[in-house]
């Protein structure tokens, strides 16, 4: 079976969905025009240093922590997906084996007849982290896409991880002679030149592309850096309260993580808390007493104004 032959691969799966009753063009119209998330949920934080990150997938948590953020249900997102997985199923029936062959046509499917795409003008928006929105929208970055790819390349037998790279999330994907990379914002097989431009790009022209920058992350290390991620783009989007609570779920997976404390005083501050921030950036300056933070924190305490601060 090669990609060449994919036309008739189409031809097919789209002539079962039709004895279904179902075409492919409706199944995606639904998809993109379905509202998400829209009943409000009970607020229930799952999200701490329990979470079984081995029995659960990475979408799984992402959903987890949308669900909790935005306060709102995501079972439309989820009958939705369950849509897609069928069409993706039904396309990609005709191969046998889960070869090179078989993942660029999947990728084909996403990226080029599905539409979605990185959303370069829109980079550090809210819209484009949130899976749900990113699914409905069919753009998003690259962490956020590569969430939702691995779990298509799951659904298709791939055996793929993700990779917490330099310059941005990066999926590989184990076939039977070869190791291939993804770049889930280009929807794209990237080369090692590639790769290596990506690192100098984001390190410096000096800086070379190692082995170990391609092993794969653990799930809850790329659930930290998706959280992080989402906690940056509420703080652009001077969403102060949200990028709190994005840090509150960074500290229940790890409650000892100093930087993490510090950088919760500073949202904090900006909430006008400031005895909390005093207190967090005193915790930090105990833990890392030497680090060149230490004088800002101790200057940003001494300018705090106690009496004026806001009674939360």
């Amino acid at each position: 079976m090669t990609y060449e032959n994919k036309e008739s691969e189409h031809q097919a799966s789209e002539d079962l969905t039709a004895e279904n009753s179902t075409s492919d063009t409706a199944i995606s119209e639904t998809l993109v025009s379905e509202p998400l998330a829209e009943e409000a949920a009970p607020f229930l934080a799952i999200m701490n240093e329990k979470f079984d990150f081995d029995k659960r997938t990475l979408l799984d948590a992402a959903l987890v922590i949308e669900s909790e953020i935005t306060g709102l249900y995501i079972n439309k997102f989820e009958d939705s997906l369950r849509l897609q997985q069928l069409v993706i199923k039904s396309k990609l029936a005709a191969f046998e084996s889960s070869n090179k062959e078989k993942l660029l046509a999947l990728l084909d499917i996403l990226y080029q007849q599905q539409g979605f795409e990185g959303d370069w003008k829109a980079f550090f928006k809210v819209k484009n982290a949130l899976i749900s929105q990113v699914f409905s929208r069919r753009k998003g970055i690259p962490i956020s896409l590569g969430i939702l790819l691995l779990d298509f390349l799951k659904l298709c037998d791939f055996e793929a991880k993700g990779i917490c790279f330099p310059s941005g999330f990066v999926i590989c994907v184990h076939l039977e002679n070869e190791v291939l990379y993804v770049d889930p914002f280009l929807g794209e097989i990237v080369s090692w030149e590639l790769l290596e431009l990506k690192v100098r790009g984001q390190l410096g022209n000096h800086a070379k592309l190692t082995l170990d920058m391609l092993k794969p992350d653990s799930h809850e290390a790329i659930i930290k850096r998706y959280i992080n991620v989402l906690k940056a783009a509420y703080i652009q989007a001077e969403r102060t309260e949200l990028a709190l609570l994005c840090s509150d779920i960074l500290l229940r997976l790890n409650p000892e993580d100093a930087f993490e404390v510090r950088d919760r005083g500073f949202l904090f501050q900006q909430l006008d808390c400031l005895s909390l921030a005093r207190d967090d950036f005193e915790y930090f300056m105990q833990h890392h007493p030497k680090d060149p933070m230490v004088h800002i924190l101790q200057k940003q305490i001494q300018d705090m104004n106690f009496d004026a601060q806001v009674i939360h």
